[in-house]
């Protein structure tokens, strides 16, 4: 009988590469995990853009990029990632508007903390005209318990 050869799980749900002192650009191909719902790349030194190919990862529930050197602006491709519940962009160089659209409508301030050029809901820094896209309004209503809470919606 021959040797048995282990097998390799090619599918993995979460990836955790915080705290290990990564440099450089977080690649394109990171896109091609289809099947990821965890991606932790906080407390690194990653440099550039934040790849657009972060919008195929459609099943992705938490992405966190805390305290990085990450510049430009937020992708709108990552509105497609409409399973996201955590996003941590705090602490890096962003700049521009952020999008609103889909789930980026559930994210607070402290998602976006230490960005200083970044702009839009929800934090109370507006754009400036030619930026991006007029927000949608806010609307309150009153819940079962008589509690008064912010939504937004397409007018």
């Amino acid at each position: 009988m021959g040797p048995e050869l282990a097998r390799t799980l090619l599918i993995f749900t979460a990836i955790d590469f915080s705290s290990n002192g990564f440099h450089g650009k977080i690649p394109e191909a990171i896109g091609e995990l289809c099947a990821i719902q965890m991606l932790n790349l906080s407390h690194n030194s990653f440099t550039g853009h934040i790849p657009q190919s972060l919008g195929n990862l459609v099943q992705l529930e938490s992405l966190d990029h805390l305290s990085n050197k990450l510049s430009g602006r937020i992708p709108s491709q990552l509105t497609n990632l409409t399973f996201l519940e955590v996003l941590i962009f705090s602490q890096n160089n962003l700049v521009g508007p952020i999008p609103y659209e889909k789930q980026f409508n559930t994210f607070e301030t402290d998602s976006y903390q230490g960005n200083l050029g970044l702009c839009g809901f929800p934090l109370t820094k507006q754009c400036g005209s030619g930026e991006g896209p007029e927000q949608p309004a806010k609307m309150i209503r009153e819940d079962d318990g008589g509690s008064r809470k912010a939504f937004f919606g397409d007018l």
